[in-house]
């Protein structure tokens, strides 16, 4: 099926970036040291794509009681050092996005400088020179408020949109904004990205390059 679009907007953790299965990790561990065992497809519903502070409130109420005070500052400081030494691009995203000949934006549940920290690390800042982090916002995802401003920012409708996300909370973010999402699965379960309305999942950049029809 062929779908139109005039501009595509970009989720940042889990589809430029691997951080996603990192923070999750790190998340994992953390709370298997407080007696919270969780596997990984618990991990990606409940925690991939959200913000810091409602992953913090989710994990709180899993566990059935407050966190150590000290809990986000590690759990930061812990992120931080695994980016400084593994931060790589997503297997073909440089390929795909040296493709791409639409207007593109970046959307992303991430603060304005941990996002820029990311994209400067591999080279991609210049590529994202529309981007939008969730200090931008009064609401992160799964709120529409981050696509719809990207979407302003480019000057193209909504409905003109296509989003590329992986995380349920992005997709409805998506969704929510009037868009088409296309989502990647490569480490996420497709069939709960097409209940939370993905028009389309892939598993690699390469395979994303074939569906747009993007020439070399």
């Amino acid at each position: 099926m062929d779908y139109s679009y005039q501009a595509i907007l970009f989720d940042c953790d889990g589809v430029i970036v691997d951080t996603e299965t990192l923070s999750n990790n790190i998340m994992k561990s953390m709370l298997a040291d407080l007696g919270l065992e969780l596997d990984s497809d618990v991990l990606h519903e409940k925690f991939s794509g959200f913000t810091t502070k409602s992953n913090l409130a989710t994990a709180t109420k899993m566990l059935g009681r407050p966190l150590p005070d000290t809990f986000q500052a590690d759990y930061k400081a812990r992120f931080k050092q695994h980016i400084e030494k593994h931060l790589e691009p997503i297997e073909g995203v440089v390929d795909l996005l040296q493709r791409i000949q639409c207007p593109i934006a970046m959307a992303t549940n991430a603060n304005r400088a941990e996002m820029n920290e990311k994209l400067s690390k591999i080279g991609l800042i210049n590529t994202f020179s529309v981007r939008f982090a969730l200090d931008d916002v009064a609401n992160g995802k799964p709120a529409p408020d981050l696509y719809l401003k990207a979407a302003e920012a480019l000057g193209v409708q909504p409905k003109d949109c296509l989003v590329i996300e992986d995380s349920i909370a992005g997709i409805k973010a998506g969704k929510a904004a009037g868009m088409t999402v296309f989502a990647y699965c490569g480490s996420m379960d497709a069939k709960k990205q097409t209940e939370a309305g993905a028009s389309v999942c892939f598993k690699t950049m390469y395979e994303l390059i074939e569906l747009l029809k993007l020439k070399p």
